[in-house]
């Protein structure tokens, strides 16, 4: 496979100073969530009962539902 050079962006010192700015934003936010509860807490009268949703698992459930003919598209 041939490969060429990397395109060029032209970057200002600006630039730079913000994407540094940002990681050094980013540092700081777990040090700060670290007294913050992991799970969100709901309001009262919010259903609790339900579980979150996985989509990859949802799908694999059909999936296997499913006859060979049916994911072939024979049927």
């Amino acid at each position: 496979m041939i490969r060429r050079p990397p395109t060029q962006i032209p970057m200002t010192d600006m630039d730079v100073q913000q994407v540094r700015d940002a990681l050094a934003r980013q540092k700081a936010e777990p040090a700060v969530k670290q007294g913050a509860p992991a799970t969100p807490v709901l309001p009262k009268g919010h259903p609790v009962g339900s579980q979150p949703y996985h989509h990859v698992e949802e799908a694999k459930k059909k999936r296997d539902a499913m006859t060979r003919d049916e994911r072939l598209g024979l049927r």
